[in-house]
Order: C-alpha cells, then sequence, then structure tokens
C-alpha cells in the first residue's frame, strides 16, 4: 500500500493505493493515528486507487470517523473507487464516510474572542472566561514528617464534603488512616475525578468520580487544593510542525498571559512524554533509616523516571505554579526549570486520544477522560536538571491550560 499527504485548506489528504484489507488495515491505522497526532483533524481520505476494501479496512475508518467526528473534527472519503463506493453502499456506510465535508467550528470560533501570541517557539492562544476570577488555595498538612516517616492518623486529612476544582498531594483511597497506611502515593483530583497511585508494591492506578464533593474516602497526608473559578483556558501548540514544548516553557507562558505571580493551573495535553517521580513506599509506613531520602534505601522507596515516561499519551495534570516572592510564600513548591519559578504538579496519563480545538469545557474534558478510558499512572511531575544524565522535562505536542490567579490572602494557607 502506498500512502501520499497533501495538505491544503480543507485540511490534510491522504492518498491510499492498493488494498485495504486485514493485513493493511493496520499501516492505515498508524497512518491515520500519527496525522491526529500531528494536529490534523479534519482528514480527507483519496480511495480513487484502492482496489480492495475489507471489513477490516472499513473497521479503521469507522474507529477515526467516530474519534474526529467526538471533537470537532472529520474524516471523509473522497473519490472512493467503484469497489469503495460498492462496500460502502452494502454496508450502508456511503452517506456516512462519503457524504462530504462535516460541518466545520470555525465560523463559531471566529466569533470567540481570543488573543494570540508566539512564546518559547510556541503559538499561544487565550480565551477569557472570567477576567475577575481567582482561586483560593489551601495547604492541606505538612510535607515535613516525609522525611522522618513520622506521618500517623493526626496527619491524615479526609477530603469528605470538599469540592476543590483541583487538589493534589500524598494520598489513598480507603476508610481510614489504618485502611490507608500502606497505601499512600501520589494523587490529584479535578472536577470531582480523583487518581492515584498506590506505594504498595500493585503499580496498579486506581480512581473514583463524583459529581459533587470528593469521596469521604479520599484521604491526604499532605498537598495542596485550589477553589474558584479559573480566568482564562490557554492553548498551546508547537510552531514547528512535529515540535514538542516543555512543561516549564508552558507554564511561565501561562504566567505571562496572566500577568499574575502565582496560578492554579489545570493541563489537559498530547504528551511526548513525562518526567517525575512515584513513590514505591508509602511514608506512612516505617522505613527503618534516619531519612526518607537516605542512599541506598531511597531506591526502594522511590522511582525517578530515567527516561520519559508514557509516551504519546493523553495526559491530565494540575498544580500551583509561581514565580519570585510568591514562589517562596507558599509551601511545596520546587524549581521548575525557569529562574525563579517554583511549582507543584502531579500529572495522571492515559491513552493518546486527540483533543478538541478551541474553547472547550473543564469539566465535560476531565469527564470524558474517564469514561471507559484506561489510567496509566500517575506522576509528581519534576524536572531533572542533571544534564546528559538527566531526563529532562516533560514534553507536549500540544493542549490546553485552564489559569486563574491565586488570591494573595490565601497565599500562606
Amino acid at each position: 500500500m502506498d500512502i501520499t499527504r497533501t495538505t491544503g485548506e480543507n485540511g490534510l489528504e491522504l492518498g491510499v493505493a492498493g488494498r485495504l484489507d486485514g493485513y493493511w488495515a493496520d499501516h492505515l491505522d498508524n497512518v491515520l493515528a500519527d496525522a491526529v497526532r500531528d494536529g490534523h483533524h479534519r482528514l480527507r481520505l483519496d480511495l480513487s486507487q484502492v482496489a480492495f476494501l475489507s471489513s477490516a479496512g472499513i473497521a479503521v475508518l469507522v474507529k477515526f470517523y467516530k474519534q474526529l467526528t467526538a471533537i470537532g473534527g472529520s474524516l471523509v472519503v473522497v473519490r472512493p473507487s467503484a469497489t469503495v463506493q460498492t462496500v460502502l453502499q452494502i454496508t450502508r456506510l456511503a452517506s456516512l464516510l462519503a457524504g462530504g465535508d462535516a460541518p466545520t467550528p470555525e465560523a463559531a470560533a471566529a466569533l470567540d474572542p481570543v488573543r494570540r501570541i508566539e512564546r518559547h517557539g510556541a503559538g499561544i492562544e487565550s480565551f477569557e472566561l472570567d477576567a475577575a476570577a481567582t482561586l483560593a488555595c489551601c495547604v492541606i498538612g505538612d510535607h515535613e514528617p516525609l522525611r522522618a516517616g513520622g506521618f500517623d492518623e493526626r496527619q491524615c486529612t479526609s477530603m469528605d464534603a470538599r469540592s476543590p476544582v483541583f487538589a493534589l498531594g500524598v494520598g489513598a483511597f480507603g476508610t481510614s488512616f489504618a485502611d490507608c497506611r500502606s497505601r499512600f502515593g501520589e494523587l490529584i483530583s479535578v472536577e470531582g475525578a480523583t487518581a492515584y497511585q498506590p506505594a504498595d508494591g500493585t503499580n496498579v492506578p486506581d480512581y473514583l468520580v463524583s459529581a459533587g464533593a470528593l469521596s469521604p474516602d479520599v484521604h491526604l497526608l499532605y498537598g495542596l487544593s485550589c477553589e474558584g473559578r479559573f480566568s482564562r483556558l490557554v492553548r498551546f501548540e508547537p510552531l514547528t510542525p512535529g515540535g514538542t514544548i516543555g512543561l516549564a516553557s508552558v507554564l511561565e507562558s501561562c504566567l505571562h498571559v496572566a500577568a499574575a505571580p502565582a496560578l492554579g493551573v489545570v493541563i489537559v495535553a498530547e504528551a511526548a512524554g513525562l518526567v517525575g517521580a512515584t513513590l514505591r513506599q508509602s511514608p506512612a509506613s516505617p522505613h527503618g533509616e534516619a531519612d526518607f531520602f537516605d542512599h541506598p534505601g531511597l531506591r526502594r522507596r522511590l522511582t525517578f523516571t530515567a527516561e520519559r515516561a508514557f509516551p504519546r499519551s493523553l495526559v491530565l495534570a494540575a498544580g500551583i505554579v509561581a514565580i519570585g516572592k510568591a514562589a517562596q510564600r507558599i509551601p511545596q513548591l520546587r524549581p521548575i526549570g525557569v529562574d525563579g519559578c517554583a511549582g507543584h504538579l502531579h500529572a495522571a496519563a492515559f491513552p493518546f486520544r486527540p483533543v478538541r480545538k478551541g474553547r472547550i469545557d473543564l469539566r465535560d474534558t476531565v469527564a470524558s477522560l474517564f469514561e471507559g478510558e484506561q489510567l496509566l499512572g500517575v506522576l509528581h511531575l519534576l524536572h531533572d536538571d542533571r544534564g546528559a544524565t538527566g531526563a529532562g522535562e516533560s514534553e507536549f505536542n500540544r493542549g490546553a491550560c485552564w489559569i486563574g490567579p491565586i488570591d494573595p490572602a490565601s497565599m500562606a494557607g
């Protein structure tokens, strides 16, 4: 099978020549997946040179038709060969797949006020949600007992009845501190959907989804949470096709757009890979050493990514980023790779699927991630600045950030 690519005003056109059967269906699937990962959400398939179309080939066409339609994109068969046209008519898919270009949201998007800038090699679009909106930052617990493994029931906070727009920290699911003790690990919660990575050796992430307040089964040893509303939606995409954008650049761009010293941030992005760490042993379990971070025992208690993890995934990340004096006033923040900037972010990784372009709703987007999708894992994101021996930082292909300035009155926790 030969496939050619041509980019035009109506989207990316792929010319397919050969047999689209069980043997070649996977090849077409991979080509379409790569096109979508490159940001092409309007695909046209020229099947005029296809001599045979099997059910396996049809399955690929329908799969991407549904995937792109769900995010406002389109997949259209143009110039089908007589054989392809006959198969589409027999399967009653002719009007669906070869019915002409689907409506696109460009007209509506043109009426949506948006600010566009270029920064750090990325095109940045900023949509105003609520210019006056702010977030209240709440510091939960104290991370200092981590070193000595001194967490006990007094340091365990139930998130029962709390409704943060996002929260992150070291937590677990269970009925009590005693129930959670061996499982405390990285946790992230956004709009009622909570995911965490148990540190009990199972290495299987878990999640809970609630429509309102968080479940009483969600417990934190320490962390950060934000309540309130986001002021802006920021979209980012590399200016160079196939390029990536580092996490530090994304966060610094958000600070620049908001013109605020401290932000709460939720990110949904197509990721090239993540850099971070996960607990291998619950910090509420005795570790038998003076300091949690002592070597060589640290290797049994904490795992660092030697290279970028979860490549080509869809990521939900949340946390706080600040610059200057604000970065010194908020506990639990660490340098993120930009001078004067610090942050604390956790991320949950899911199998790749494209994100709708333009203005999108956070609650709907997060809910869709947890509907029938496999949670791959949860990480505390880090900037590994050890030069050639380090893993660097998390890299993204494109994505969306919901941001809100943190109310200075809440910064002290």
